[in-house]
């Protein structure tokens, strides 16, 4: 399955983590794509009814050679995104702020760039996309809307609020304070 290869390759990139010694092996980001894939069909209605298997560490079918550039793009951001987000619950975790006196140690300092990954890194980029897919009605009718009054065309106009509206507007009830 080339999902195992290119997606792996695509999360690697997107979290920097492509030099020897590599953080995660490559059974641990299978996996995390796998929770990712789950997450953003939830999300997002795909080309294809994927199934995910965590367990056998399964995409079917397998989305790079069906060539679902939208599951391609999103997944690897999503994965990215929980990847991040995990590096940053970790280091909350060894943060320390020790005072004593007039000297003080703070490590929590450091924080401020994982927030900042965090804000305009994989998570930002993800969100970014994913509403631009579905703004973008190649997949869903997200974003349409009807502006002004509506009338139908063989109605009655004394039916519906455009008649008020266009008595409003054209100022035809005499309404002198308009004026």
């Amino acid at each position: 399955m080339a999902w195992n290869t290119d997606l792996v390759l695509m999360v690697r990139v997107l979290i920097n983590d492509i030099d020897s010694p590599q953080t995660y092996t490559d059974e641990y980001l299978k996996r995390v794509l796998v929770t990712a894939g789950i997450i953003v069909d939830a999300e997002v209605p795909f080309s294809y009814d994927y199934t995910y298997n965590i367990n056998n560490l399964t995409i079917s079918p397998d989305p790079v050679t069906s060539e679902d550039s939208i599951f391609m793009s999103l997944v690897p951001l999503k994965a990215a995104c929980i990847l991040t987000q995990g590096e940053f619950k970790q280091a909350l975790g060894q943060g320390i702020k020790v005072r004593d006196g007039d000297s003080a140690i703070d490590t929590s300092v450091s924080f401020r760039g994982y927030r900042d990954i965090l804000e305009l890194g994989p998570c930002a980029a993800y969100e970014k996309l994913k509403w631009s897919i579905l703004a973008s009605n190649k997949i869903t009718s997200v974003g349409k809307v009807v502006l002004g009054p509506y009338r139908t065309p063989s109605g009655s106009a004394l039916d519906t609020i455009s008649w008020y509206y266009d008595q409003f507007v054209t100022n035809i009830n005499g309404r002198k304070d308009r004026y």
